[in-house]
């Protein structure tokens, strides 16, 4: 199958650190890896082979008369663009949208300034338009049903990982590991401003945690800020943003991965940060919103959003239990490796794919 890979958000940078760029290259990359031809379009970061500037709809029409037309045109869904459908319907092939997040939404209430005028009216279009609509998650299905009327040709591909970057996983169960580690960005949605507070009330029951952010950009400042003022600052450590093979180097010596999100109705995300730390083999703690509960099985520990003191209780039973710690790792990984793989998602999406093109050459 050949296929137009489309990013027009200026923001995501296909070679850059943050979890959407991360989806972009691990799709294009698994679907390479199956044999399929792909070829990219970005905004920015169009340095390497595998992506080219996307100047509009003109030059994706101009690059299939070129080099061959699609069979499909992939993209994810940003804010007030229209390139992708509109070049897949003058060549007449199917146009497929990927949804990680209601854009608009989201943007009005933490970037405002970002906005265009047209932006929901857009996004209402290409979400009605498509042919088909890969989200992450059930919540998201739902609220893009609601929009399109019906739930067809609307999947869950979940975010997922790749095995090649986790070939030895972390060992939980080593009895003196007593660091938590938290994974990308610290946005404050993430929650990582919890950690200051759960490691003073770990270290009111006598435990001396650690924390450590694996990654770092907007919030992680005010999050050492807080630890300074709690006198905790020793005991948190932030790594800033880090490539792949360091960040999964970074998880090695961990007791367990942490993704304390504070309570959001619906809650959307399927985590990379969650995925990637059941496939190092590590026990995560997580608040039980979302699909979280059937992402991670019985591999993990879920508390109520709201519930610090529960937080820091299963926190401090993960501590104090190196071989629960190295019973639920174990579980994760193998969950993670039968799962959540970026091969088992691309290859999904090829397969509700096929069908379209087949319909779209009949």
């Amino acid at each position: 199958m050949k296929i137009f890979l489309i990013s027009a958000d200026p923001g995501i940078d296909p070679e850059g650190t943050k979890g959407a760029s991360l989806h972009l290259r691990s799709l294009l990359r698994a679907w390479k890896n199956d044999g399929h031809e792909v070829h990219g379009f970005t905004r920015r970061g169009h340095g390497s082979t595998d992506w080219s500037a996307l100047a509009g709809a003109d030059q994706l029409v101009r690059a299939a008369e070129i080099g061959g037309c699609p069979d499909v045109v992939y993209e994810r869904l940003s804010i007030g663009h229209l390139d992708g459908l509109e070049a897949a319907r003058r060549l007449g092939r199917p146009f497929v949208l990927e949804v990680n997040a209601p854009l608009v939404q989201e943007t009005a209430r933490h970037r405002p300034d970002r906005l265009i005028r047209e932006a929901a009216e857009i996004e209402s279009r290409l979400l009605r338009e498509a042919d088909a609509v890969f989200v992450v998650s059930e919540p998201l299905r739902t609220w893009v049903a609601g929009i399109r009327g019906t739930s067809d040709s609307v999947f869950v591909a979940r975010n997922g990982f790749d095995p090649e970057r986790f070939r030895v996983a972390a060992n939980p169960a080593e009895p003196t590991s007593q660091t938590m580690v938290f994974l990308g960005h610290p946005k404050p949605w993430h929650g990582a401003g919890r950690l200051p507070h759960l490691l003073r009330l770990l270290e009111s029951w006598g435990i001396l945690a650690k924390a450590r952010i694996i990654g770092g950009g907007p919030g992680a400042d005010e999050v050492v800020a807080l630890a300074q003022r709690l006198g905790n600052s020793h005991r948190l450590e932030v790594t800033g943003p880090l490539g792949e093979s360091a960040a999964v180097s970074a998880l090695a010596d961990a007791a367990f991965l942490i993704a304390p999100y504070h309570a959001q109705e619906p809650f959307y995300f399927c985590p990379l940060k969650v995925i990637e730390g059941m496939a190092m083999g590590l026990p995560v703690l997580s608040t039980d919103q979302g699909d979280l509960r059937d992402i991670l099985g019985d591999t993990g520990l879920l508390v109520p959003p709201a519930d610090d003191e529960a937080l820091a209780a299963q926190a401090a039973r993960l501590l104090l239990q190196p071989s629960l710690r190295g019973q639920l790792g174990a579980a994760a990984r193998a969950r993670a490796l039968a799962r959540f793989t970026w091969q088992q998602t691309a290859g999904f999406v090829v397969s509700r794919c096929e069908g379209l093109t087949a319909r779209s050459a009949s």
